[in-house]
């Protein structure tokens, strides 16, 4: 494999993602007509739990699957691969970041 094959799959992935997320999104948060993209993820302060706790913790679940699928070559859920996995971890990581990003705002328009 070369670097450009892995630019190419950077490409496709992130592609892939981008329509993922705009599907999955109208599914989490209530409908196409929701503003909040973080609706599905903020439900975890019910429980007393930061959504970005809450993302990390999506993201160590899709972990131990890589990690059964090293160790035993296989996963038994059929219709998630292992690159389903490592998918749903970047874009969980994008997820986190971008609400990263918001809380700074949120935070810094307090102060100023």
């Amino acid at each position: 494999m070369t670097i450009e094959n892995v630019i190419t799959m950077l490409e496709e992935t992130t592609n892939d993602l981008k329509d993922t997320l705009r599907r999955k999104s109208s599914d989490y948060t209530g409908g196409e007509k929701s503003q909040d993209p973080f609706a599905n993820f903020r439900a975890t302060e019910v429980l007393d739990i930061d959504p970005i706790v809450g993302i990390m913790m999506r993201i160590m679940d899709k972990i131990q699957r890589i990690r059964s699928f090293t160790n035993d070559g296989e996963l038994k859920v059929s219709n998630e691969s292992v690159y389903d996995a490592f998918d749903d971890i970047i874009g969980y990581t994008v997820l986190a970041k971008a609400m990263t990003q918001e809380k700074r705002q949120k935070t810094t328009s307090i102060t100023h």
